[in-house]
């Protein structure tokens, strides 16, 4: 009678080794299987994983789901990978799998892999927060796969095991990178700085688990100096890196990379040479050994590109871009086709304005911001040479208000020379001296902030701008300065030192008389306000006056209403119940420039309505029709904007501006959740009007901010959107939202779009406004 019991325990548990070995069975085969067929063991890996999910095993789930996404990624299946990656974070949140130490080497690696794949994606806010949630892991916290956390920092790592810190200096250089891309590269710097004095001199000392991305970190900051500016610094960094490195490990893709980097590097501070050039194809055949070749070739084809014409190396730009763009990684394509399109510019090949306007279009839908200015420069600088100066301006100018919203302030005299040729060439002269006058302004401001490089080359555009504004004298005397900061710089890079030739400075009695003649009607948005405060309060926003001519206008603001004055910023108030006034204050407009007005209006005890009208006067011109803003003082209501699209109606490159002022409730002291929803595909950017910061891109304009092309950072509503940062809890904040069309397409504005403002409070959406584009 004994045997039935154990007969039938013993036949339990044959059929539990049946359902182990089921996922156990595909997880070992799939790791057998990798080096003679990697692409079946992926797919063995996920269906160990599946299997594993189905009978509740944690362990193997994990284990199999980061495994396979691993194969994945090896084979440059990046989305994928990152995929399967959130999958498995899904998975494990239905799973009773809570080990001792909470799996946190695993799960910190599910989250890298899942930011991967998301940037590639072009989900940037996304693949922050990701970022986050792999931070908190590391602090011990278990989080689900879309939790969101507080950014990583060095002052985590001190507690860290090295197997652990070692994660944490790949999410430190994972963080930078995201700052990067959305514009915030001096923040980036400012994080792998502290990293680096972290690390120390002697970085290669520290145990072998932490080496390998603490190597990567440190190569980063070596790209990320260079790009800022600081050339001599990323060469001379990467030199001692190298050789710290060759101490202690054997070469690797990453140390590869940081090699042809280093090369790149020299054939632009020392010049190109066919010495470098062969050395450069020297590593890229070393990558050949780890089946990474395609990361050197786009570097090669360009370093052949800065020594000589060459259509191999443009067609080799061209493949690459093709061969990213099939793998589906669209952030690499869209600098990959970036790379093409530009040599293909170069060398003088024509009507390339539509692909300019799509790869734009490619690479908003990144979120990737970092990379914008740069391709309005190019795209100006290809309209420059191809006799169009004033369609260049827009784009300089755009570059121009991007780069200083960056804080790269090196990179401004370059822009600032574009964008005074290109003036100088639409026979605007005044405009031309203003640009003039801001170099020296920013000379000044930052004397001591520019390597002797940068400074050099700064001071040889003013000689040049002097020079062409028939300043002789005091041209020399700059070429005199500029060659003092480039006593010690290379041969190559005192190739500047010389005047443009004589005959092409400036003479204003020979510009064309049809460029002179050219005028152009300024545009005031928004044609039209109604704003909804509380009684008594203050009522606040802004006009913003755009020039889309060539020709610097000069004219002035015209404004009426209760109580006008201004004060010595230029901004102008108005109090509710006083005497109407009128005010004229002078203004110059550049052009493809804008300048904006900042208006107050005081509430009064017993007035619940104001009115107020903006207009611009041309010099010796009829004033245009006046903008009206109308401010009501009520409890609960509804505000609107109304605004002129014209100009983004078939134009990527160009867009329009919306000024949203937000009131800070009582105890709020990190931001205002805020977001506006279109009916229509719009894209939406969202900056803070002080600083310049960009704060959320919403691509489609649907509200989501979690969709490709979106950025988001952390709220602490934990939604995505764009949180406005509360700077003092007794101002009034505003947001500005630059509205562009999506794709370049004409918006079918019929009789009009209206967008919805809204803030999150009390655990919901409240709409604040609706905004009119007609």
């Amino acid at each position: 009678m004994r045997l039935l019991p154990a007969l039938f325990l013993s036949m339990l548990s044959i059929k539990a080794l049946a359902a182990d070995r089921s996922y156990i069975h595909e997880y070992y085969a799939a790791k057998e299987l990798e080096a003679k067929d990697p692409k079946e063991a992926a797919e063995g890996m996920k269906r160990s994983f599946h299997l594993a999910v189905e009978d509740g095993n944690g362990d193997y789930a994990t284990s199999a789901g980061l495994n396979g996404a691993y194969m994945l990624y090896r084979r440059d299946q990046e989305v994928e990978a990152g995929r399967l990656c959130r999958e498995t974070l899904k998975a494990l949140e239905s799973l009773n799998y809570s080990p001792p130490d909470g799996d946190v080497e695993r799960r910190v690696q599910l989250f890298g892999l899942m930011e991967r794949g998301l940037l590639q994606e072009g989900k940037i806010g996304e693949a922050w927060k990701a970022n986050r949630a792999a931070a908190e892991t590391l602090r011990g916290k278990r989080l689900r796969a879309d939790d969101d956390g507080r950014a990583i920092s060095v002052e985590d790592l001190k507690l860290l095991s090295p197997g652990l810190r070692s994660y944490g200096w790949r999410l430190i250089e994972r963080e930078a990178d995201m700052l990067d891309y959305v514009g915030r590269s001096l923040d980036a710097r400012a994080l792998l700085d502290e990293s680096a004095d972290k690390l120390g001199k002697e970085w290669n000392a520290i145990p072998v688990a932490e080496r390998f991305y603490a190597f990567k970190l440190l190569s980063s900051r070596c790209e990320l100096l260079d790009y800022i500016g600081y050339e001599k610094d990323a060469i001379d960094t990467q030199k001692v890196l190298i050789e710290s490195y060759r101490q202690v490990s054997q070469p690797n893709p990453s140390f590869l990379t940081l090699q042809i980097n280093l090369l790149r590097n020299l054939s632009q501070w020392d010049g190109p040479s066919e010495q470098l050039l062969e050395e450069a194809r020297g590593i890229g055949e070393k990558f050949k050994s780890f089946n990474a070749e395609g990361s050197a070739n786009r570097l090669l084809a360009k370093m052949e590109l800065d020594l000589r014409d060459s259509k191999e190396a443009i067609e080799a730009l061209k493949a690459d871009a093709k061969k990213q763009a099939g793998l589906g990684r669209f952030l690499d394509g869209a600098y990959a086709d970036r790379d093409s399109l530009i040599s293909r510019s170069r060398t003088g090949e024509q009507d390339l304005d539509q692909e300019f306007a799509a790869l734009l279009v490619k690479m908003r839908s990144q979120g990737n911001k970092r990379g914008e200015p740069n391709l309005y420069k190019e795209y100006g600088g290809y309209l420059l040479e191809r006799n169009r100066p004033g369609e260049a301006i827009a784009m300089f100018e755009e570059a121009l208000r991007l780069k200083r919203s960056f804080g790269l302030i090196l990179h401004e005299p370059g822009l600032l020379s574009s964008l005074f040729h290109a003036r100088l060439g639409a026979g605007d002269v005044s405009g031309a001296k203003a640009t003039l006058v801001e170099l020296e302004s920013l000379l000044k401001r930052h004397a001591n902030e520019f390597p002797a490089s940068r400074r050099a080359y700064a001071e040889t555009i003013r000689a040049n701008a002097l020079w062409a504004l028939g300043d002789k004298a005091g041209s020399k005397a700059a070429l005199e300065l500029a060659r003092q900061f480039a006593a010690d710089l290379p041969e190559y890079r005192r190739l500047w030192l010389q005047l443009d030739k004589e005959d092409r400075s400036f003479d204003p009695e020979k510009a064309s008389p049809a460029v002179q003649r050219e005028t152009a009607t300024l545009r005031i948005q928004p044609l039209e306000i109604v704003s909804v405060v509380a009684p008594k309060q203050t009522a606040r926003t802004r006009f913003v006056v755009s020039n889309p001519g060539s020709q610097s206008i000069s004219g002035e603001w015209v404004i009426s209403g209760p109580g006008a004055s201004s004060d010595a910023s230029g901004s102008v108030q108005f109090t509710a119940g006083k005497a109407a006034a009128t005010l004229a204050l002078p203004l110059a407009v550049s052009g493809g420039g804008e300048a904006s007005l900042k208006v107050a209006l005081g509430g009064t005890e017993g007035v619940d309505g104001a009115k107020v009208q903006v207009g611009w006067r041309p010099r010796g011109g009829e004033a245009s029709k006046p903008s009206t803003w109308e401010v009501q003082w009520q409890a609960d209501a509804v505000g609107r904007v109304v605004l002129d699209a014209s100009l983004i109606e078939a134009n990527p490159f160009r867009s329009i501006s919306l000024f949203h002022e937000l009131a800070v409730p009582v105890g709020e002291t990190v931001g205002i959740p805020f977001r506006m929803r279109s009916p229509v595909p719009l894209r939406l950017e969202y900056y803070d009007p002080t600083t310049g910061e960009i704060l959320a891109i919403d691509a489609d304009g649907n509200g989501d901010f979690t969709n490709t092309g979106d950025l988001h950072s952390k709220a602490a509503s934990g939604i995505p959107c764009a949180l406005v940062p509360v700077k003092s809890p007794t101002a009034t904040l505003t947001v500005e939202v630059r509205i562009f069309a999506p794709g370049g397409a004409p918006l079918a504005i019929s009789p009009a779009i209206v967008l919805e403002s809204e803030v999150h409070r009390n655990g919901a959406w409240t709409k604040e406004a609706e905004s009119t584009l007609k």
